[in-house]
């Protein structure tokens, strides 16, 4: 088979190459301030950012070429830092790769891009691999003439991407630094006062609601049990209390134990500004890093303050006390990341537990584990799932001794429980089936080779070779497919078995030991999903499901 480029033959005779262009058109807000200052000109006198003067150039110009303009793509107020958030952008390599414009016409390279490593690889790579024509209209950038100019144009854009950069960084902090509020949002709380963007006015409703979390924190409510007392009231969350004023329909979010720490933690409550505690880590790169205290911005009493000072020492203290402010980590649970939860799907957390042994008077420790959801937000968003430890582990070793157990009575257990698995009525039929594809697929090479043979000796017509050919290439392409899927469950179906039989001497070493690791749990279990306890006390049971890496699902209960 010959493939013929596209641009091969697109000048053999001189013919202007009639193409399909996409205009690309962006404009950042710091471009519209600059345009808007300049005020509205004729496009071909002026370089004007704007969208419409953008349009309006490109249009013109390629009427004057005689290409068709397919579509016009436009980023209003996205910058050119960054290539992947831009909707537009993005669709117009799409369209690029699936052939649909093979021209793209800016205004000037700025327009595409103003980060020269995010430019020079659309400009050198991308837009070349696909056959595809730039040209930047006022820099008089073509990639099919002299080009070389294209570098230095990109590396300025570049330069003045890091300059803007650093001069609106140096703005927000003599902002910050006299105490003017920079954020985009008022905090939960707070509004912005309509007169002057930069101060805080104190919000009621939501400052009542910050006043009763504080007071419940004193009193010594944990987190999750602030946040569940307000989800089970039905008061609105933060998010939901913000969309609720601004009327945007969005599902309603419901309080969780982090957003109850960050309002304890955030010393707007007490009239502090506290700015640039996190930072990018550089103009191009938008990764959020936390900054050292030593940078941070601080400004005291400068807004209203919603609690008093004393009532945000004594919350401060308290978790101080209880060491949920220590950077060192809590010791990883038994069975961390094994357990989810039936209802909503999130993950079991553990919880420790005191009892007193009857006979001896000595004070226990026992850990359970309950739905994580229902430890940060209540009995609103799901229930606690809760079970005991002792009997999870109990459940477990009675589960993996029977599996034991059937291994070691019957070594074909393994195969059955494959064969069940991958769908197979016999793996033997599966591997039988196999072999005859193989040897059906070599027939059908050698008959498409011999009805070549024929056509070019002349022992069949044209009309002939193109029917048989035709059926023998499908009939090809059919048995192919069919040998790659039984392949590849014959490969899995292999894999299987040997990851069951080393899942034997893992089983023997679990049950041989007195108390497991976490570790020895993972080598064995995927999961275990705990479904809802019903019944009270000593008669309480609670469905589970152990899933094992090897392949096998069990159902057991627990008491």
């Amino acid at each position: 088979m010959t493939f013929v480029s596209k641009l091969s033959d697109s000048n053999a005779y001189n013919i202007p190459r009639c193409y399909n262009a996409g205009l690309y058109l962006r404009l950042s807000v710091e471009d519209a301030v600059n345009t808007s200052k300049r005020g509205k000109v004729n496009p071909f006198q002026n370089d004007s950012a704007s969208i419409e003067n953008q349009r309006a150039l490109l249009s013109e110009y390629a009427g004057i070429q005689g290409w068709n303009v397919s579509k016009v793509y436009s980023d209003d107020g996205y910058s050119g830092a960054s290539y992947d958030n831009r909707p537009a952008f993005l669709e117009m390599v799409e369209d690029a790769k699936a052939g649909l414009i093979d021209l793209i016409l800016v205004k000037d390279l700025s327009r595409l891009g103003r980060d020269y490593i995010g430019t020079g690889y659309y400009t050198d790579e991308v837009f070349p691999s696909l056959g595809v024509r730039f040209i930047a209209l006022m820099d008089n950038i073509d990639s099919e003439g002299d080009s070389d100019l294209m570098p230095f144009r990109s590396i300025m854009n570049d330069y003045h991407l890091r300059d803007l950069s650093r001069k609106v960084k140096s703005v927000y902090k003599a902002k910050a630094a006299n105490g003017e509020y920079i954020g985009t949002w008022a905090p939960y709380g707070f509004i912005k006062d309509p007169n002057d963007i930069h101060r805080l006015l104190v919000d009621d409703y939501a400052a009542d609601i910050v006043r009763r979390i504080f007071d419940m924190r004193v009193q010594g409510f944990g987190f999750g049990k602030i946040a569940a007392a307000l989800n089970n009231e039905g008061i609105a969350s933060p998010r939901t209390y913000f969309y609720q004023k601004t009327g945007a329909e969005r599902p309603p979010k419901v309080w969780i134990a982090d957003v109850i720490k960050k309002i304890l933690a955030n010393e707007a409550y007490i009239g502090n500004a506290v700015r640039f505690k996190t930072g990018y880590i550089s103009y191009r790169n938008r990764l959020q890093v936390r900054k050292p205290e030593a940078e941070w911005i601080r400004c005291d009493n400068v807004f209203p303050p919603i609690i008093s000072r004393e009532v945000w020492e004594q919350a401060r203290r308290l978790g101080e006390k209880r060491g949920e402010n220590s950077s060192v980590k809590a010791a990883r649970s038994l069975f961390s990341g094994l357990l989810r939860c039936f209802d909503c799907g999130g993950a079991m957390q553990q919880k420790n537990g005191y009892y007193t042994n009857r006979i001896t008077g000595e004070k226990l420790k026992y850990h359970h584990y309950i739905c994580s959801k229902f430890a940060h937000s209540g009995s609103s968003v799901c229930s606690s799932h809760m079970v005991s430890e002792e009997a999870l582990l109990q459940i477990i070793r009675e589960d993996i001794g029977k599996q034991l157990e059937k291994f070691e009575l019957d070594d074909g257990v393994i195969l059955r429980e494959i064969q069940k698995r991958m769908r197979f009525d016999s793996l033997e039929e599966a591997k039988k089936q196999h072999e005859q594809l193989s040897a059906r697929l070599t027939e059908l090479e050698s008959v498409g080779k011999k009805l070549y043979e024929d056509r070019l000796k002349g022992i069949i017509s044209v009309n002939t070779f193109t029917t048989l050919y035709t059926q023998s290439e499908e009939e090809r392409a059919e048995a192919h497919l069919e040998f790659e899927r039984l392949s590849e469950m014959l490969r899995e179906s292999e894999r299987r078995v040997l990851d069951m039989k080393q899942a034997v001497p893992l089983m023997r070493e679990f049950l041989s030991l007195e108390s497991p690791s976490h570790e020895t749990l993972t080598a064995l279990i995927d999961h275990i999903v705990v479904g809802k306890s019903v019944g009270r006390k000593s008669k309480k049971v609670t469905d589970l499901e152990i899933v094992y890496r090897f392949g096998f699902g069990a159902r057991a209960s627990s008491r």
